[in-house]
């Protein structure tokens, strides 16, 4: 794995700002949680005698930047098309996610040795953040309340960035003319043939799910867990249980492809304290209450999909607190679960994160990064494992006699 220098963080920064820059800290922020991915790191850089907050994120240089291939299931979110997706978050809603502001995808002809995407932290941000995973013990009832209700509205406005096909976020095309040798073909054509399969959710969704499975359980591999030995999970009848959903049509309920997080969670959002205006705002020891807000959100969208709201991990069981649940909703009011079939579905969610964890896992543990411990993330992913572990048969169990109509 890599680690980034300060000099080359210098160096990266300076190079935008067109000036010479000193950096006081470079801190790795904790690739935490449903999040962590062995792939990507994140740096917090800090200037001397500058307003200007970066985030700095680095990727091994591999082809699967350049060009990633739908039907890998290692296939994380490339810096560019997650570069694409911070920019079109940040352009069409209010959602405080850095701007990206500079990246080299290929090692600029051997300067680097790693990819990297250089990120500007809004400047709303306080200077002083910390994660609401963090906070959340510390924070009042009120405090907590004001947090989540914010996060709900900026999981509506996320949900509402749409596409027009399913699955991973891929690089758009670059158009092709017409020409008498190579005549246009509308709905496809040309050198490659069209994947119909994105436009259907249901379709894309037990791709993405066979691709996981299928990456957990390929002989000859012999990192943990075993799904059949260590967790007693028969893969085969899990099978005949998406076969019915599929038979039912469970998941073809899903029209418009909107931008899910998927692994989003309290590790992600940094929230800030700052002293309220309003005087008659008291705690119970007669002082000024801190007011709580989210600064913005780290970049953390490496398991982005275009897909299903439901598939938020804020939303698996029991579902998401009051308060977001009336940030998503606003005035209009409304429920995430409303029939039978729905909650049957978001167990086929969790079952999914919870491959995604192990696979993850397995994947750190490879590249030699399972057992580190950046800032307390390593503890976190391996209590993730441990989740996914517990969940993933119970969730099997419960499969076994689910509705799907």
């Amino acid at each position: 794995m890599i680690t980034l220098q300060e000099k080359e963080a210098q160096d990266i920064v300076s190079e935008y700002e067109g000036r010479q820059v000193s950096i006081t800290a470079l801190l790795e922020v904790g690739n935490a949680g449903f999040s962590y991915t062995p792939s990507t790191k994140i740096y917090d850089v800090t200037l001397v005698e500058s307003s200007a907050h970066y985030l700095l994120l680095t990727s091994p240089l591999n082809p699967r930047d350049q060009d990633p291939t739908p039907g890998d299931s290692s296939s994380t979110v490339p810096l560019p098309v997650l570069s694409d997706l911070l920019s079109k978050i940040a352009s069409s809603t209010d959602i405080p996610v850095p701007k990206p502001v500079a990246q080299a995808i290929s090692g600029t002809e051997g300067r680097w040795n790693f990819g990297w995407l250089l990120l500007l932290v809004p400047e709303t941000a306080q200077s002083s953040v910390s994660s609401l995973a963090s906070l959340r013990p510390t924070l009042s009832a009120r405090q907590l309340a004001r947090v989540e209700l914010r996060l709900g509205t900026y999981l509506r406005a996320l949900h509402g960035i749409t596409n027009e096909s399913f699955g991973r976020p891929l690089p758009p095309s670059p158009p092709k003319l017409a020409t008498a040798l190579s005549p246009l073909v509308f709905g496809g054509g040309g050198d490659t043939e069209e994947d119909w399969s994105r436009y259907s959710w249901q379709d894309t969704f037990v791709l993405l799910l066979e691709e996981l499975l299928f990456e957990l359980t390929a002989d000859g591999d012999s990192a943990p867990p075993d799904l059949h030995k260590e967790l007693g999970i028969d893969v085969e009848e899990l099978r005949r249980y998406l076969s019915r959903a599929i038979g039912a049509f469970l998941f073809d309920d899903v029209e418009a492809p909107g931008l899910i997080w998927v692994t989003g969670n309290d590790a992600n959002v940094l929230v800030s304290l700052s002293l309220s205006k309003s005087a008659d705002i008291k705690n119970q020891g007669d002082e000024p209450e801190a007011e709580a807000d989210i600064a913005y959100l780290l970049p953390t969208f490496s398991h982005a999909l275009w897909g299903d709201p439901l598939m938020e991990a804020w939303f698996m069981s029991p579902g998401p607190s009051r308060a977001v649940t009336e940030g998503y909703f606003g005035e209009e009011g409304g429920r995430l679960i409303v029939f039978p079939r729905q909650k049957t579905k978001r167990v086929w969610y969790t079952v999914y994160l919870a491959l995604l964890v192990l696979a993850e896992g397995r994947r750190g543990c490879t590249a030699g990064a399972g057992d580190t411990d950046d800032q307390g993330s390593g503890e976190d992913n391996r209590s993730k494992v441990e989740w996914a572990r517990d969940i993933l048969p119970k969730c099997v169990a419960t499969l076994k006699d689910a509705p799907c109509y």
